[in-house]
């Protein structure tokens, strides 16, 4: 094999392929990146066995062939040579001869025959979705995924589409985010999968405003294919929490808050919380919204702000942290704050004139 290539084509390339790469992994291959030569282009393919990605990049192919190479070695030393053509070539027993200017490197790699295959999805009708719906929707309910590997069906994030409806939902037990879209859904698709978190967080990264994604789906395997990138990944077994059931139906406490100054007075209360004792008080009254924090050897902290509201006082602690991952993700310049009591659940969601409800998230509330 040998290829000649703009640096910083390759560079880009290894970059974004590299980011599946484990940084301990017991099989040395899967530390490497595959290259094989496709006409006038190389094809870069990373695995972790469970999260795949290849990325195509235009190149001239002198002789075809394929090899693998340490991706942190190559992107180091990609990133510190100059901007100029690189020339890559496999010599015998699998020395890499790295070509740029008059800088001559030589790296040992593997055989690329030890390289796992990747799955393909030949014959499968791909779903197909515009990029930016499917990255907003992941950026507005993956900071809600769970990171407890011993609640295993709850480390993913549900893709379901019934009745001409998305919606994909997070949840770690302490809070769920549920995000729905009805544009631009594949007619007649109907499908109920776990999307395992690395993946999402690879889409999120990778998935831009412009052009389309297909999404290939079969029992156990799904991939994601846009521009010159495709993601493979696993799903997850296992049986979703049934996030209907979880949406609180007969809370009758709303203010409606204006959501940059409800975003500034969280932050500042949580500079006066840590690790320990993570918890602010609201205390909703009439035309008032009142915060507080009691942090035993740090301090006090109350702010007061006006709102929208015309009902019962009710005092209730939350988690800052899982507010601001929230309210972040509002796009509206209200925001409304939902409640019953201070041991149930409450619900934050834009303030929209739309009556249905597009992006709602449950929080649980923390015991005084």
């Amino acid at each position: 094999m040998k290829i000649r290539i703009p640096r910083h084509d390759l560079l880009d390339s290894v970059n974004r392929a590299k980011t599946v790469v484990s940084s301990k992994t017991a099989l040395p291959i899967l530390s490497h990146i595959l290259l094989e030569t496709r006409e006038n282009a190389v094809r870069l393919s990373a695995t972790d066995l469970k999260v795949s990605i290849e990325c195509t990049v235009d190149c001239t192919v002198e002789e075809p062939g394929a090899l693998t190479v340490s991706s942190q070695r190559l992107a180091m030393i990609l990133s510190e040579l100059p901007d100029a053509d690189v020339t890559l070539s496999l010599g015998e027993n699998n020395v890499i001869h790295l070509t740029c200017g008059r800088i001559q490197t030589r790296l040992f790699s593997m055989a690329p025959e030890e390289f796992p295959p990747i799955r393909t999805f030949d014959n499968i009708e791909p779903l197909v979705f515009p990029q930016e719906i499917l990255r907003k929707m992941f950026t507005k309910t993956s900071f809600a995924i769970c990171t407890d590997q011993a609640r295993y069906n709850l480390t993913g994030l549900l893709v379901e589409i019934q009745d001409g409806r998305l919606t994909v939902v997070a949840t770690d037990g302490r809070r769920m985010s549920v995000c729905m879209e009805r544009e631009n859904v594949p007619q007649g698709a109907n499908i109920k999968v776990i999307i395992p978190g690395k993946m999402i967080g690879e889409l999120e990264r990778l998935l831009g405003n412009d052009g389309e994604v297909s999404v290939y789906l079969d029992e156990a395997q799904t991939a994601f294919s846009f521009g010159n990138t495709r993601l493979v990944t696993a799903l997850i077994e296992g049986n979703f929490p049934n996030y209907e059931v979880v949406i609180p139906k007969k809370h009758d406490k709303e203010a409606v808050i204006n959501t940059a100054a409800f975003i500034e007075a969280v932050r500042r209360t949580r500079t006066m919380t840590n690790d320990k004792f993570n918890n602010v008080r609201f205390i909703l009254s009439s035309g008032m919204l009142q915060l507080k924090v009691v942090t035993p050897e740090v301090g006090e902290y109350e702010e007061e702000l006006n709102i929208e509201y015309d009902g019962e006082s009710v005092d209730i602690a939350f988690n800052p942290d899982f507010l601001l991952d929230i309210l972040r993700n509002v796009d509206s310049e209200m925001v409304c704050l939902i409640l019953k009591d201070m041991t149930s659940p409450g619900i934050v969601k834009p303030f929209t004139e739309a009556s249905v409800d597009s992006y709602i998230n449950v929080v649980m509330p923390i015991r005084l």
